[in-house]
């Protein structure tokens, strides 16, 4: 095992260097410049996404003003961003074709011939650095890492040879691992499709379905409990509290949780376990993320509901949860539904069940949902198969990533 700091734990020629010895590390404006409808993009931690940059949800400032952030953080190209709040990691190696400055988020700058930017991008997406990281965030809600702990990172650098050597393999397993991830999601893309195709847009509501508050279709709206739990995801014979990140991709992750001490749980509590087919629901989170769903794919009892995460029990006479599932999802009703959504945080917003139940919905006949609830559940078995392919994929990319900077590869 690594430890960090000793250099005979690598191997010859291999050494242990701070970030700021081999790169030039810097971040971006702390100010918040005026927002304007056209302009520069202003890129912060939520538009790194899948090691590129998203633009589309980017707001944007003056010539004016980002000529003055670009004094102090200019970003070119092969540069490497990183998320320092919220959600952090994300690196993106930049491919610059357009101009663009950042707020909150780190910048790498390349200038030394010792450190190559894609051996740097794996590093950073290790658990070697994870860890070191991890230990040194900060923040309740709203994580965040600080310039000096990324100028602190330590590094282990091989010759520049073996770190083009190692990069590549990288490149190879993870381009295998992406491929798996794309057919999950052209799976739900394809549903989507037929979402619309079967019911058509559910807002401007073409095939003129009978409208009728949420309610109208809802059981039951239960509340999870948020007990304190530890940071890291429970083992075999402990409960684990979920995550909200365990619903906002739209796939339940039932690794996404914190491990909850037994003997804290009072006597008698009674926790949500989810179940096969329920439909989870996310009240509070930030302006993209609130109202997430998911479907859970099978019963678990080894994590249970916090109170931020919503169960969703449907009269399945009117709605199905699968019809629901797709119904958030659909752009123009989502916006109805988030737009509703309150806080004076626009980290944390939160949906009311009242606001939530009385959002004006379609209800087609139910033959019909349970026709798009036959083709979900057909395509999720397959799915199934997929992320647990994904989940092994995962895993053997973890194991080559940790043996590349042990210097074992």
């Amino acid at each position: 095992m690594i430890k960090l700091g000793c250099d005979e734990s690598l191997p010859q020629l291999w050494a242990w260097k701070k970030a700021q010895e081999i790169m030039d590390v810097r971040d971006g404006t702390h100010d918040s410049p005026k927002y304007v409808d056209e302009g520069i993009p202003l890129v912060t931690s939520k538009n790194l996404v899948g090691s590129e940059i998203d633009f589309s949800s980017c707001q944007y400032i003056t010539k004016v003003d980002h000529e003055q952030i670009s004094k102090r953080s200019e970003v070119h190209d092969g540069d490497l961003l990183y998320a320092m709040i919220g959600t952090i990691g994300n690196p993106v190696i930049v491919k610059k074709n357009q101009d663009f400055s950042i707020k909150n988020v780190a910048l790498f700058k390349f200038n030394n011939a010792d450190i190559y930017n894609r051996y740097f991008y794996y590093f950073l997406e290790s658990g070697l650095a994870g860890q070191q990281l991890s230990n040194n965030s900060r923040g309740g809600t709203q994580k965040f890492v600080s310039l000096g702990n990324l100028r602190d990172l330590q590094v282990p650098l091989p010759p520049l040879p073996e770190q083009k050597r190692i990069a590549a393999i990288l490149d190879k397993a993870d381009a295998i691992r992406r491929k798996r991830q794309q057919a999950i999601q052209l799976a739900d893309l394809f549903l989507r499709a037929v979402f619309l195709d079967m019911f058509g847009d559910p807002v401007t509501n073409p095939k003129g379905w009978e409208v009728k508050p949420l309610v109208k279709g809802v059981n039951k709206i239960t509340s999870g409990w948020s007990a304190k739990g530890m940071d890291y995801p429970c083992s075999i014979g402990e409960l684990g509290v979920l995550k909200i990140s365990a619903v906002t991709t739209r796939t339940f992750i039932p690794e996404e949780n914190k491990c909850v001490p037994l003997e804290s749980i009072p006597v008698g509590k009674k926790l949500i376990l989810p179940r096969k087919g329920d439909l989870l629901f996310s009240r509070a989170n930030t302006r993209e993320l609130v109202a997430a769903t998911c479907i859970v794919e099978e019963d678990r009892n080894d994590v249970f509901l916090p109170d931020k995460l919503w169960l969703i029990s449907l009269d399945e006479g009117k709605l199905l949860p699968e019809f629901v599932h797709f119904l958030i999802a659909m752009p123009k009703f989502r916006f109805l539904l988030t737009s509703q959504a309150t806080g004076t945080s626009g980290s944390m917003l939160n949906i009311s069940k009242s606001k939530f139940e009385l959002t004006e919905s379609i209800y087609p006949p139910i033959d019909v949902q349970k026709k798009f609830k036959k083709l979900y559940w057909k395509l999720q078995t397959t799915s199934v198969k997929s992320k647990t392919s994904e989940g092994l994929l995962d895993s053997m990319f973890s194991s080559l990533s940790q043996k590349a900077f042990a210097g074992n590869l």
